[in-house]
């Protein structure tokens, strides 16, 4: 049936083998987010069940009619590969192998891999794990996973893991900034289906928008690195390399069973990666990637109200490899039009805590920064009373959608309460970080791809 890695995301039919009525069980959960979202064929395997979520079950794998695109395994470990062989000849296109207890258990799992990946090549299979969570398409509503909700769905932000720990942070993050997915994949152990094969994909896939990766150990790290640069030439890509230490290689072992070394950055990134030390800053950095433009270069201007803020924010800017150029007499003549004598005008730009003024001050001085040419990304800082104003945050939207807008992040810092405010930004595409560390990253990413 071959490895058009397309049906793994593309089902036409998907088959469930321990799919269940009871409430709880992982063969429940599996069939019912299927059956809510999944609109092609989908079959039902348990030899004690008549009908589940609506679909009429299958005794057994060979009473399955026709081939199926996708088989999600929800058997113990040591009953897979009995599974995979009771299968017909060119059956099952690809198998979600689910179940753990493969080469990351030390007794016998290496061997009872090497016997499933045997087992599905006699059939025709690809086998996507074992040890995972799952795929999700956000376009389709495709929930194939252990997943409780799938994030907003579109055009967006494809992610490729070894973690299905990363998976459930994703889908919150996505569902909290309302940040579009268009694709995930765990490739778990990756026993037969590599990180570079799906990252091929995801390079020419026309609803993924920024790729993200975070990543444990690779098998062939010149088929990762050549799938890498061929991936960032064509779109942005975040790589977050976890289990780089002693101790994180001996986790990445226990967890995947992947003797492998783990992702060893070159010293020369392809043009087009960002590296995020964190899931978290993946995300972030992601963020920003998907809903402002690239900057044109690493010059960048931060606009404050406050002082010391500023300082933080210029400090942390440079040090992530940003400039902070001083800003030129005619331009700080310009900017004094909107401010008064008394502001920072140098870069930062310190507004002073003129808070009843910020909505019409903080748009003009922004409109003075883009027109000068002399920057080439802006960083705003919105902090304590300025954050309380909606009106604000309105007018900092509606700017960054202009045409004539610079790329931007902003740095929040204020109180829970004022998230709806902070929301009004986001929903315009402008994105917002909770530390200024997490901003000037982000900043950073948008300036990484610029040309030197």
């Amino acid at each position: 049936m071959g490895s058009d890695i397309h049906r793994l995301f593309n089902p036409d039919s998907i088959v469930v083998v321990g799919a269940s009525n009871k409430p709880g069980k992982m063969g429940n959960l599996f069939i019912n987010r299927l059956a809510a979202g999944f609109s092609g064929k989908l079959f039902a395997v348990n030899p004690g069940e008549d009908i589940i979520a609506g679909t009429t079950t299958c005794r057994k794998i060979e009473d399955v009619p026709g081939p199926v695109d996708v088989m999600i395994a929800l058997v113990p470990a040591s009953s897979l590969v009995k599974l995979v062989d009771a299968c017909r000849e060119s059956q099952v296109r690809f198998l979600l192998a689910v179940p753990s207890g493969f080469a990351e258990a030390a007794k016998d799992g290496p061997e009872l891999q090497r016997s499933l990946i045997e087992a599905a090549r006699r059939r025709g299979m690809r086998v996507l794990g074992p040890n995972i969570v799952g795929v999700m398409n956000g376009v389709l509503g495709l929930n194939a996973s252990m997943m409780p909700e799938l994030p907003p769905g579109g055009v967006g932000l494809s992610c490729l893991t070894q973690s299905g720990g990363f998976g459930m942070a994703l889908s919150m993050y996505a569902l909290d900034h309302n940040l579009p997915v268009a694709k995930f994949c765990d490739v778990g152990n990756t026993s037969d289906l590599e990180i570079h094969e799906v990252l091929d994909y995801l390079a020419q896939d026309a609803e993924t928008r920024v790729i993200g990766l975070f990543i444990e150990s690779v098998r062939d790290h010149d088929l990762f690195w050549r799938g890498l640069e061929k991936a960032a030439a064509a779109k942005p890509v975040v790589l977050t390399p976890v289990g780089v230490t002693p101790a994180g290689r001996r986790a990445s072992l226990a967890h995947l069973g992947i003797a492998a070394e783990a992702v060893a950055l070159r010293d020369k990134l392809p043009r087009g990666v960002v590296v995020a030390d964190t899931a978290l800053g993946l995300l972030h950095n992601a963020k920003a990637l998907m809903w402002q433009r690239n900057a044109r270069g690493r010059r960048a201007a931060v606009l404050t109200g406050t002082g010391g803020i500023g300082a933080e924010l210029a400090d942390l800017a440079v040090r992530q490899g940003l400039d902070l150029p001083s800003l030129s007499p005619q331009l700080q003549k310009r900017m004094f039009e909107h401010l008064p004598y008394y502001a920072g005008v140098c870069n930062p730009v310190d507004c002073t805590p003129i808070w009843w003024d910020y909505a019409k001050v903080y748009p003009s001085v922004l409109d003075r920064l883009a027109e000068s040419g002399e920057v080439d990304l802006v960083i705003v800082s919105v902090t304590d009373v300025a954050a309380t104003l909606p009106a604000l945050a309105t007018a900092l939207a509606t700017w960054s959608s202009s045409g004539r807008s610079l790329p931007m992040v902003v740095y929040w810092g204020a109180r829970d309460r004022d998230r709806e405010n902070m929301k009004i930004l986001e929903q315009a595409g402008v994105p917002c970080y909770r530390t200024t560390v997490e901003a000037a990253s982000a900043a950073a990413a948008l300036a990484s791809l610029s040309r030197p």
